[in-house]
């Protein structure tokens, strides 16, 4: 039985997805993974990260790796696939005590100032050819 992990490092061989027809051996890929995730970890629900999806189609939906290394994760009874390379945080979530306000982390937005003015001169062009 497995033991009790929150994090491993795989290595799963993908040669058996060149059995498949061509147009399905990224798809075939994905469904090894999971099946490899499961019989290492015995967990039933899994999310595979963004980074590691756009591996596996990086090389188009007919040429798939050979063998790729994995991180697993554990997070409750979910396991998070990813690259080894990527760092998993988990989102935790504040309770409101009594007499407080629940406290929400900020993000920082990033605004385009260069889009808006590309706009206001197009914008201005237009109104100047009307003219």
């Amino acid at each position: 039985m497995a033991k009790d992990f929150k994090e491993k490092i795989i290595t799963i061989n993908l040669s058996k997805v060149f059995e498949k027809p061509v147009t399905k051996r990224v798809i075939g890929a994905k469904h090894i993974i999971c099946e490899g995730v499961k019989k290492e970890t015995r967990l039933e629900e899994f999310k595979i990260s963004n980074e590691l999806n756009e591996l596996l189609w990086c090389r188009g939906r007919y040429n798939s790796a050979r063998k790729i290394t994995i991180k697993v994760v554990k997070d409750k009874d979910i396991a998070r696939i990813m690259l080894p390379t990527e760092k998993y945080e988990p989102k935790q979530t504040k309770k409101a005590v009594k007499g407080e306000k629940e406290v929400t982390p900020t993000e920082a937005k990033v605004v385009d100032t260069t889009a808006s003015k590309t706009e206001e001169k197009a914008k201005e062009k237009k109104t100047a050819a009307k003219k």
